[in-house]
């Protein structure tokens, strides 16, 4: 067991790491912390720089991820998102209807050629929605074996990170040339500073991570009361979202400071051990077809999404700004908000990731129920 300390070590410390190397330098205007998280996992695998156990990179992925799903929903003000500009939240529902159709589409082309496809569609329907830790809740939920998540998450890996490239990159003009002009109402005073960036309460932060322990120790609790053990995983991501969600009405639990980045770190530590549990050798060997699946799908949400903002006149920049909360989260809003040159989204951008956070385990549980129940 001793061998594998440097790995849980790489697991733990490493966001912090990478946060303090990429912190004010110009390379972390480029390459985010979450991306890198999962350059520095998937180096570890590919590479073979130091010994990994399965099953610690297994643990450390799920626990991390129920822990960060309540911290990150803490500060979800649900029902003030509704409150953002129509555009925001018409663009966002339009994302997400984008990508239940892009699945089911994609699954039924597909339902000859992949065993399971509703289990890939599922976790795919989660990414699409609030991003990759939405993908580990959905397989945990539906209980996917551990090497189709494996597969899953190495082309989500290639699709997801060669459209990261065209947003940062063509997207803005080739979008701007079929959408109209983003027009700001001038109302840009509460996200002056980007809300993640707040100072750090060591004791709130404590509360809330306590908060989120009890959370899923309860949740935990009502699993075994219900189901005489923890097999219904189903129940268990489904019950911790709804309990965080509804802590997350309380103004008092939103008001803790620095729950999001105590949830955000375990997110970086989720997206470490994620990348040590990819294997891009097999995508080679079996994952072409998994792959091509996977191109489809994104290409035709992206696509949808672009129609359905085209269509109802839907500006560039909040296309682009929901189409990244949808498909990466939070942590990528102020990255695609630099390129596009509009401090403007940044508030908009994270609240609607977060939104999405919830939303994608119950989408993307559904989505495996209904694929399964159609094409089985």
């Amino acid at each position: 067991m001793l061998e594998f300390i440097p790995q849980i070590l790489l697991i733990c410390i490493g966001p912090a790491i990478l946060m303090w190397a990429l912190k004010d330098r110009k390379i972390g205007k480029v390459l985010s912390p979450v991306v890198m998280a999962y350059a520095v996992g998937i180096a570890s695998v590919t590479f073979g720089l130091l010994p990994l156990n399965p099953l610690i990179s297994k643990y450390f992925s799920e626990l991390s991820i129920m822990l960060a799903i309540p911290l990150l929903l803490f500060s979800a003000d649900i029902l003030g998102w509704f409150r953002h500009a129509r555009s925001t939240v018409l663009s966002f529902v339009f994302a997400i209807i984008s990508a239940a159709l892009s699945c089911i589409i994609a699954a039924y082309l597909f339902r000859d050629k992949i065993d399971l496809i509703w289990d890939y569609a599922a976790m795919l329907t989660g990414v699409y929605t609030g991003g990759t830790a939405n993908m580990q809740a959905v397989g945990i939920a539906i209980g996917a074996p551990e090497d189709s998540f494996a597969l899953i998450n190495s082309v989500e890996i290639v699709c997801g990170g060669i459209y990261l490239l065209f947003l940062t990159s063509f997207a803005p003009l080739l979008f701007g040339k079929v959408l109209p002009a983003y027009e700001s109402d001038g109302n840009t005073s509460e996200i002056d500073d980007d809300p993640v960036e707040i100072k750090k309460d060591w004791k709130s932060m404590v509360q809330a991570t306590m908060l989120a322990i009890v959370i899923l120790g309860v949740t935990l609790g009502l699993a075994t009361a219900l189901y005489g053990g923890l097999t219904n995983t189903t129940f268990i991501i489904l019950s911790l979202t709804t309990l965080s969600v509804i802590a997350s009405f309380s103004t008092k639990i939103r008001a803790f400071r620095g729950a999001f980045e105590v949830g955000d770190y375990l997110l970086l530590m989720f997206c470490v051990a994620v990348g040590m549990r990819s294997d891009f050798g097999n995508i080679v060997e079996q994952g072409g077809v998994l792959l091509a699946f996977t191109a489809i799908s994104w290409l035709l949400s992206i696509g949808f999404h672009l129609i359905l903002s085209l269509i109802f006149r839907i500006d560039r920049d909040t296309t682009l700004i929901t189409s990244t909360a949808a498909l990466y989260g939070p942590a990528f809003i102020g990255q695609i908000a630099s390129v596009l040159k509009n401090r403007d989204v940044v508030f908009a951008g994270i609240a609607t990731g977060l939104v999405g956070y919830a939303i994608g385990n119950y989408l993307g549980i559904s989505m495996h129920y209904l694929l399964e129940k159609w094409l089985a």
